[in-house]
């Protein structure tokens, strides 16, 4: 059976181009990508990919010295992949098949599977979504390390605008790791979501991100602060709020000088804007391909990279170093045919099962895949018409399987 995101004769996903989005003179209004359409399927196929186009933007200017990507090419395309629902894939099939706009795989530092679709290139600076989270958490480990944010303290210590919301008397490692107890829903397609009204408060009209914070004033009474992890989207804007009341200048600024240029990227990046001029850091970055690996690669050699030591040996340890895996388990629930994918979140960054591997993942299917154990990163784009679902778990046992052939340890 088809459906309108796919071509009919082997349902492969219908490319932008395909579908004529943004195309003429002016496009016509079933073809016109807005502030209104844009993160829906099908036109997320596009707006992913030309995100400064339809929102407000700032840039995080790339570095002086680019880090080069060294090429050992190994095609990857037929290695088969085994789901525990007893189908197999083959890597290249599976990829065009899952709405990827880009994926590369690094084998100790080495780009040795590099592929696009969907009209990108390796200069397409391409949505994140939750990936964001990742790059936010670990500016506050550096700045926690600095002496800067004590993480032992309360969110009110740092953002009294905040004491008399759920936020309020949460440490900031209750929020790092997502165990602060707030009423939230983060339902993508329930319009009376909190997560819906937080996306309203970026638009057109909108709150704004400060105010939207301001206004989550209930916790959940299922559990106190530190028992169970709970996914909410504003934690790592309220990391974001500290980040900025500490340093003094913006979240660009911040990663500009801490990461991004560091790391040696090659394109610029640049984050969402609420429409008062705020960045939305969990889950608003967009980046380069190469540029989201090299970050990856960065946190695998213990933050050393680009002939410098980018974040220290224990803050890139500790982010790979998991933990909470009884918190994690007591509120939160992913499966796929009763598989658990993953085991614990903390820091902003998720841990797999049974993998001795963490990512940082977002909506519509992006990644970037660390794993220690085989001297692999993977950084994935996508494009895909649902926010969760299967296809997101498949990924995982597509990451799993190609990082254990380099490793020579089989599928």
């Amino acid at each position: 059976m088809t459906n309108k995101f796919t071509k009919t004769e082997n349902e492969l996903p219908l490319t932008a181009n395909e579908m004529q989005l943004m195309v003429g003179s002016p496009p016509p209004d079933d073809k016109r990508v807005t502030i209104d359409n844009f993160l829906l399927a099908p036109y997320n196929r596009w707006s992913l990919r030309h995100l400064r186009e339809i929102v407000p933007t700032r840039s995080v200017p790339n570095g002086d010295s680019v880090a080069i990507l060294n090429e050992q090419p190994i095609d990857l395309s037929g290695l088969e992949v085994s789901f525990p629902d007893g189908r197999t894939v083959a890597v290249g099939p599976w990829l065009e098949s899952s709405y990827s706009d880009g994926f590369i795989v690094l084998h100790k530092g080495d780009v040795v599977y590099e592929q696009y679709f969907n009209g990108q290139t390796p200069l397409t600076q391409h949505l994140m979504f939750s990936v964001t989270k990742s790059f936010t958490g670990t500016m506050a480990l550096m700045l926690i390390e600095q002496g800067l944010i004590d993480e032992t303290k309360t969110v009110r210590d740092y953002v009294p605008e905040l004491v008399d919301t759920a936020f309020g008397d949460a440490t900031i490692r209750h929020i790092l790791d997502m165990t602060n107890s707030i009423e939230y829903i983060e339902d993508y397609y329930n319009p009376d979501a909190h997560i819906t009204r937080f996306l309203n408060a970026l638009m057109p009209g909108g709150e704004g991100l400060y105010s939207n914070l301001q206004a989550l004033t209930e916790k959940d009474h299922q559990f106190s602060h530190g028992d169970a992890f709970h996914y909410v989207t504003p934690d790592p804007e309220v990391l974001g709020w500290i980040i900025r009341r500490v340093t003094g200048t913006s979240l660009v600024s911040s990663l500009h000088k801490m990461i991004w240029a560091p790391i040696g990227t090659e394109h610029e990046g640049y984050y969402w804007l609420d429409f008062h001029g705020v960045e939305m850091v969990g889950g608003g970055l967009a980046i380069s391909l190469r540029d989201a690996a090299r970050f990856g690669q960065m946190i695998l050699q213990d933050g050393h990279y680009n002939n410098r030591q980018v974040v220290s040996a224990d803050v890139a340890r500790r982010i790979k170093s998991k933990r909470n895996a009884e918190i994690f388990t007591r509120y939160y629930e992913d499966d796929l045919s009763g598989l658990a994918v993953y085991d614990s979140y903390h820091d902003q960054w998720w841990g797999y099962a049974g993998v001795n591997a963490v990512a940082g993942i977002g909506i519509h299917g992006q990644f970037i895949y660390i794993n220690s154990d085989t001297d692999v990163v993977i950084a994935k784009h996508s494009s895909d018409p649902e926010a969760e679902g299967a296809r997101e778990n498949e990924t995982a046992f597509i990451m799993h399987a190609i990082a254990s052939a380099l490793s020579g340890s089989g599928n």
